[in-house]
């Protein structure tokens, strides 16, 4: 399908990885939501079978770990364009976009699960914000018959049976291109700090490990690993504890681009000269400090990528199509060379989706 390819594209210059891919709805229960989406539908929970084209309606809820940052907002913008385009290729598809306030509000979310099993969606698209307490919620979707779609982070259980397959980043992979490129910045036995979020979260317990394993193969010494959930408030705090601790100081990690906005905030305050400070996540505000020359980098994954194809998936999977159970995303770690391209692409699939960041 012509638009379906279109978004795979994703290409900046040769820096975008076309998708590999082929795989991941609804009350608001007191979170952050935004619905939207093509014409809606109301086919059975777990039905499908239907030829694309056929006028099959579904009703897709995606759920964000939040809706409190450009990073989920990016999400949704490519849950809404996959609706969009599937309704080109007359498959009406209902997409729900919805999210806690916070990622560490966990509770809301696991209501949120429930309330799209209540209301008999057809499929859920999931980023777990707590993976080990979204097991329980995860098992109500399988006994509802429902297919649940995982994206950007995997539930930490050993029953695969779960969910039908997983969107988004190899976490950890990805967490060491950025310690590899503080390392292409430092000297041997030049000092850096992590800061992550929230302890027990894969996701960044994977980014952090995967970067502190770079950095300390090249002879970096790592001082500090600590955690400030998620937030630029206590990022500022934590970075300014290191940095009283550890005043040579030469590089900061981040496993989120809150966290690293944070850590440069403090680094400034200090008046230190010559600090890499790399995030991840490729956000806006992210990619406006490294065109200033504040941040260094961010590993920039694919959001709209990962929100596109959750939805794909969960209607190829209704359709009775098969797919692919690991679907990993690629990365692009931005820097002042690239991060002008790779924002031009990006505003233009925001803009097309019709979703409002900030």
């Amino acid at each position: 399908m012509k638009s379906r390819r279109r978004l795979l594209a994703l290409a900046m210059s040769g820096l975008m990885m076309a998708g590999m891919l082929t795989g991941c709805g609804g009350g608001d229960n007191g979170g952050a939501a935004s619905g939207g989406g093509a014409a809606s539908g109301s086919g059975a929970a777990g039905s499908g079978g239907g030829a694309a084209g056929s006028g099959d309606s579904y009703k897709i809820t995606t759920i964000c770990m939040a809706l409190n940052s450009d990073y989920w907002h990016m999400v949704e913008a490519g849950a809404k364009l996959a609706g969009e385009d599937l309704k080109a290729e007359g498959i009406n598809v209902e997409v729900n976009v919805i999210g806690p306030n916070a990622e560490s509000d966990s509770a809301t979310q696991i209501n949120m699960v429930e309330d799209a099993v209540t209301n008999k969606v057809d499929a859920i698209v999931l980023a777990a914000n707590e993976p080990t307490a979204l097991v329980s919620a995860a098992q109500t979707v399988k006994k509802a018959n429902i297919p649940l779609i995982l994206i950007d982070t995997k539930l930490n259980t050993d029953d695969d049976s779960l969910y039908s397959c997983f969107v988004g980043t190899g976490n950890k992979d990805a967490g060491k291109l950025g310690g590899e490129f503080i390392a292409s910045k430092l000297k041997t036995g030049d000092k850096a700090a992590i800061i992550r979020g929230t302890v027990g979260q894969t996701v960044h317990d994977d980014r952090g490990a995967g970067a502190e394993e770079a950095m300390k193969a090249a002879g970096i010494e790592v001082v500090a690993v600590q955690p400030a959930d998620s937030d630029r408030g206590k990022a500022v705090n934590v970075a300014e504890n290191i940095i009283q601790s550890n005043p040579d100081i030469k590089a900061f990690y981040a496993t989120n681009d809150d966290m690293a906005l944070g850590a440069y905030q403090a680094v400034a305050a200090a008046n230190l000269k010559d600090v890499v400070v790399v995030g991840f996540d490729g956000t806006f505000n992210a990619m406006d400090s490294i065109a200033k020359d504040e941040m260094s980098a961010s590993v920039a994954q694919l959001p709209v990528e990962e929100g596109y194809q959750g939805v794909m998936n969960a209607v190829k999977i209704l359709q009775g199509e098969s797919v692919e159970k690991d679907q990993p995303l690629d990365v692009v770690v931005l820097n002042k060379d690239n991060v002008a391209d790779f924002r031009t692409e990006l505003e233009a699939k925001i803009a097309k989706s019709g979703v409002k960041l900030g």
